[in-house]
């Protein structure tokens, strides 16, 4: 059975008596009220709590993740048997199937780095301590720190370290000294910006650098806010043993001075070449210098083949004195006086002047040598697909002797994406608690919709109104409750997550949580599910209490209205 409406529209019979019923004033929403009311509210507590829980959590999840992967990108590729990237053992990076790489869908960019553990040590400050009497003293103090530099890239992606730069710029290419450290590091040393600090590191033997702080980064993420150090990825390379670098260096006795060649790095398999073409001779023997220019040049085998490969060349220059001889040389506990013992000269007394050397070290093949690559993804949804690409790629085929493995951000900071994936279920208890509440409350709502209408049921049942019909007039009048329920739960999580987004009301101790304030993600479809999920749940769960109605017996209703 239909009715026409006034607004021109066909209704049918039990929407035409459910929406009368609710415009009543005497019978609608005032028949008790404040069961209704409490209805209505915990329907709109229910999509409250659920709608924040989902943004809260999935914010949380998507901020933690861009930390991470802020620092190290989702994939990592590394020489076979790295235990962690951070402790990759360098490799070549000149790969000739990394160019393979562009071709996999949905692959952003491939970056080479470098990780080298340093000791950071702070300027000289004043500190005041208290004695065992009590009374204060100042002292002079200079603090050690051990951290990790991570060295990157001219095209290395800035993005995540610019947006939470706390202060200065970022480091240029064209100075590889300088450097970016975090802002808690800098409390701890006592560093101000520009300052220059001192870098301890092991190569052969332990070596100091200068290195100047031109930017603080602070992310909230003290795992690794207390632990890394950028900069450039030409200075990891200097303070490595990588690769190989030859130089020439005089040693003098009585009779005789031999120009040897020293080797930093890989010294295995190595010919050298003075002019007469390649040989294992390691030194030249003089037993008079003139002044000349001697040159050398280092070759390799390529890959167990006949091919050469020029690995790096070193010279140095002789300046002698007039007619010189060994016997010239001025002696001290028998070792010749040394007036001068640098890194690229050393000067000699002699009888008839100075003797002169002035060295030119080779550059190395360092240049050439990373602690693998980073892979930067579109989108991390799709991090499997992409990792199995990878893997086909770079796995398995042999470079320099050595294999190539790839790693998963997922499995390298695996306690940490544990921990946010068991956020969801979090999320899944809170969802089923505030449904349950929502169906209970909305539940009663309806059972007293029908016990105060008892004799309106009585008199549809003897007019002829079937069960089902009046069920469907009860079931529309707490569909609008619940649409009232979810209106205003809906318009209270919107403003509240506006003002959180905006302002940062609520704020949270970044050494606990990472994060300085409540993150939130309120993504339309996550905001449509729930909506769709709180509706459809309490309709299906009304269709219980619903069947009071075919207990009513039309005389009863009608005899004791």
């Amino acid at each position: 059975m239909y009715f026409w409406a006034t607004n021109n529209a066909i209704l049918s019979f039990e929407r035409f008596i459910s929406s009368r019923l609710i415009r009543q004033k005497h019978l609608g929403l005032r028949v008790s009220r404040p069961v209704l009311r409490i209805s209505v509210a915990s329907i709109a507590l229910a999509i409250l709590v659920n709608t924040l829980t989902l943004a809260i959590v999935r914010g949380f999840q998507q901020k933690i993740k861009d930390k991470i992967t802020g620092f190290n990108a989702p994939l990592f590729i590394s020489k076979a048997g790295s235990a962690h990237i951070f402790e990759a053992e360098a490799l070549d990076r000149r790969i000739p199937f990394l160019a393979e790489l562009a071709q996999i869908k949905g692959l952003k960019s491939v970056q080479a780095v470098g990780f080298k553990p340093i000791m950071l040590q702070s300027q000289r400050f004043s500190d005041t301590i208290q004695l065992q009497s009590g009374k204060d003293s100042v002292v002079a103090r200079q603090d050690l720190l051990g951290l990790l530099f991570k060295g990157v890239d001219s095209d290395y992606d800035w993005s995540f370290i610019k947006t939470n730069l706390y202060q200065g710029r970022l480091p240029r290419k064209k100075n590889i000294n300088e450097v970016l450290i975090s802002l808690n590091v800098a409390k701890k040393l006592n560093i101000n910006l520009n300052d220059e600090v001192s870098v301890f590191h092991i190569k052969q033997q332990p070596l100091l650098k200068k290195v100047r702080v031109v930017g603080l980064y602070n992310t909230g993420f003290a795992e690794y806010d207390q632990q890394l150090v950028f900069g450039n990825l030409a200075l990891v390379q200097q303070m490595s043993d990588n690769g190989t670098q030859i130089a020439l260096r005089p040693q003098l006795d009585f009779n005789a001075t031999l120009i040897k060649v020293e080797v930093q790095g890989d010294a295995s398999n190595l010919l050298f070449d003075w002019g007469l073409g390649p040989d294992v001779y390691t030194a030249h023997r003089f037993t008079n210098l003139v002044d000349t220019t001697l040159k050398v040049i280092a070759y390799r085998f390529q890959n167990n083949t006949d091919q050469l490969e020029r690995i790096d060349s070193a010279t140095v220059l002789i300046d002698a004195p007039h007619l010189f001889k060994h016997s010239d040389l001025q002696f001290e506990s028998g070792e010749p006086i040394c007036l001068t013992d640098g890194l690229t000269k050393q000067i000699y007394a002699c009888k008839n002047g100075e003797l002169r050397f002035e060295f030119k070290d080779g550059a190395g093949t360092g240049a050439h040598f990373v602690s693998g690559f980073e892979i930067s993804i579109d989108n991390f949804d799709e991090l499997k697909r992409i990792e199995l690409a990878v893997r086909n790629t770079v796995e398995m085929r042999p470079v320099n002797q050595h294999l190539l493995q790839v790693s998963n951000i997922k499995d390298t900071e695996a306690d940490l994406f544990s921990w946010l994936d068991f956020l969801d279920f979090n999320v899944l208890i809170i969802i089923v608690l505030m449904l349950v509440i929502g169906i209970i409350n909305i539940g009663s709502a309806m059972l007293v919709l029908i016990v105060v209408r008892t004799s309106f049921v009585g008199l549809l049942k003897a007019l002829g109104a079937n069960n089902r019909s009046i069920r469907r007039i009860f079931l529309y009048q707490a569909a609008y409750l619940l649409f009232r329920g979810l209106l205003i739960g809906n318009v209270v999580a919107i403003v509240l997550c506006f003002l959180q987004q905006n302002y940062s009301i609520v704020q949270l101790n970044p050494e606990v949580y990472y994060l300085d304030a409540v993150p939130l993600e309120l993504s339309f479809w996550n905001f449509l599910l729930v909506n769709i999920l709180t509706f459809v749940t309490c309709m299906i769960a009304l269709l219980l209490p619903s069947r009071v109605v075919g207990r009513i017996s039309p005389v009863k209703a009608l005899k004791f209205q």
